[in-house]
């Protein structure tokens, strides 16, 4: 890479980072209004959100691709809001539509300014991790299973399929259906929550508290075994 698009590309990454930092100080402001607003009177507070129409679901898309861009926001809490304030299914859609760009905008960033760029959001350490997906040759097939698996890291898998030679339509229908069954379960939840029954919303929460902890398990098992697999072979 030349002297002066490595420049370029660290200027890049010195305003990303800044602008990062103050989109997370506008966004915990924002969230902390809307979490006042939920507390004070939670169905003041979805009656509030469906007011502004159209608007009210364009801003929760936007809140959403920022979270998945800048990963220290955690994307639980949307989903569960998403739910509570429009429904199991529209908060579902909404919550896919948001994720599905902000994945799409974490991919083709890390293509055009590489591992640099990933360091941004995630330690060297992690990003190590994963590195023996870059040469898998089942490279679609892990990721989906690393994808489908409630718990595991979607953003940091976001980030480091950038860094692979996955196809971006891959990549598109991976990030997009991988989510799917965590998003169902939390957004129910939120409808669950909003309509009174308290019942269905601690089902709700206990079955994917149980399942994300049983993918994370999964996942760091299968993490291990594939790094343990790759130091053998080194050796």
């Amino acid at each position: 890479m030349p002297d002066t698009e490595k420049k370029k590309n660290s200027k890049f990454i010195t305003v990303f980072k800044v602008v990062s930092a103050i989109l997370i100080i506008g966004l915990v402001c924002l969230l902390g209004y809307l979490s006042y607003r939920f507390i004070a009177d939670p169905r003041e507070f979805s009656s509030w959100i469906r007011s502004h129409g159209i608007w009210g679901g364009v801003v929760y898309v936007v809140i959403t691709i920022l979270q998945i861009i800048i990963t220290v926001i955690p994307g639980g809490p949307l989903e569960l809001a998403g739910g509570y304030a429009f429904g199991a299914l529209l908060g579902t859609v909404l919550f896919l539509t948001g994720a599905f760009l902000g994945s799409l905008i974490s991919f083709g960033l890390v293509r055009k300014f590489g591992r640099d760029f990933v360091e941004t959001q995630f330690s060297k350490k992690q990003i190590k991790k994963l590195a023996f997906l870059e040469d898998e040759q089942k490279l679609n097939f892990i990721f989906m299973i690393l994808f489908i698996i409630p718990g595991c890291p979607k953003d940091l898998l976001c980030y480091v399929a950038g860094l692979t030679k996955m196809k971006v339509s891959a990549f598109i229908v991976i990030a997009t259906l991988g989510r799917l069954p965590a998003v169902i379960g939390t957004a129910v939840g939120g409808q669950a929550i909003e309509s009174g029954n308290y019942t269905v919303a601690v089902i709700a929460f206990i079955a994917t508290a149980v399942v994300s902890l049983v993918g994370m398990l999964i996942y760091s098992a299968i993490i291990k075994r594939k790094n343990k697999t790759d130091e053998i072979t080194e050796q």
